[in-house]
């Protein structure tokens, strides 16, 4: 199955599904809370026409961007649209504020550091072929093990510790325009709507599990 969408008319009136069974009134009142945050936010892109409920997405991601409100589509009806509200303001900031050249953080937060360390390893490698002693030869060959088995874990820790802390910052701003508590109690039902699901709660990629930022937020709070 693929995404179900619901658009406005370009008259800003009630519109229809484009896909999928007949509109959900949700759907209409998540955009008008999303256009209320853009204003609130002060973002001047263009603001969101489109709900889209995606077959592919994690239940425990939410994009704001191009125009749509992409929602999990495993979390469609379990919430409803003032519970979706305060959820949505996070990635707002995260992409409008947070990203505003994301070619460029990616360059300066992956590639780069990674770009300087091959240019270290191919240095050592120029240094071998130059050389005619083999026992010079090994040396390198085994400072260049050590040095990609050591570097390539800190850079992985590295930019998933950046990556985190985008995150974190765009709950921190979120909660200073929803409200701490009204963002807190949003994400606590967020994750036992993922956990119901039978989504794990615990799991290892870049970005922090809802929990891990209920926490972040309970601390800064504290």
């Amino acid at each position: 199955m693929g995404a179900f969408s619901f658009k406005r008319s370009p008259e800003n009136q009630v519109g229809r599904a484009t896909q999928g069974p007949s509109q959900n009134a949700d759907d209409e009142r998540i955009l008008r809370y999303t256009v209320e945050l853009f204003r609130q936010l002060g973002i001047t892109r263009s603001e969101p026409d489109t709900v889209v409920w995606d077959d592919g997405m994690r239940p425990d991601l939410v994009v704001v961007r191009y125009g749509e409100v992409k929602l999990p589509r495993s979390i469609m009806g379990r919430l409803t649209a003032e519970d979706w509200k305060p959820l949505l303001a996070p990635p707002m900031i995260y992409s409008y504020f947070l990203l505003l050249n994301p070619i460029r953080d990616y360059a300066m937060r992956l590639f780069l550091p990674l770009a300087i360390g091959f240019c270290a390893v191919g240095f050592d490698v120029i240094q071998i072929i130059r050389s005619s002693q083999l026992d010079y030869v090994w040396e390198l060959n085994l400072a260049n093990l050590v040095i990609l088995l050591l570097y390539i874990p800190v850079i992985a820790l590295y930019v998933r510790r950046r990556w985190r802390s985008l995150s974190y910052i765009a709950d921190r701003r979120a909660a200073d325009v929803v409200g701490r508590e009204v963002l807190l109690a949003a994400l606590e039902k967020y994750g036992e709507t993922i956990s119901a699901t039978g989504y794990p709660l615990k799991r290892l990629h870049l970005w922090p599990t809802v929990g891990q930022r209920v926490e972040r937020l309970q601390e800064e709070k504290a």
